[in-house]
């Protein structure tokens, strides 16, 4: 029975770990975007969708953690 909770764990590290790969991405294109944009107006734009590409990198990085220490033995 333990056997079957073991996979979830793992499917979801792996899961977490993909979606970090992907923000981190996400996040170095919009930095760069928003120091190349023209004007105020654009820069606003892609600075908003940038603050949200970190918070959301945040939130999987707690996930993240909570998962590890989770899985580290207890003392």
């Amino acid at each position: 029975m333990a056997s079957e909770s073991d996979p979830q764990p793992a499917q979801e590290l792996s899961e977490i770990k993909g979606a970090l790969d992907v923000l981190f991405t996400l996040r170095e294109e919009f930095a760069t975007w928003v120091e190349e944009a023209q004007n105020e107006d654009r820069k606003e734009e892609l600075d908003n969708v940038y603050q949200h590409v970190l918070a959301m990198e945040a939130e999987y990085h707690r996930r993240l953690e909570a998962i590890l220490n989770k899985a580290k033995p207890s003392v």
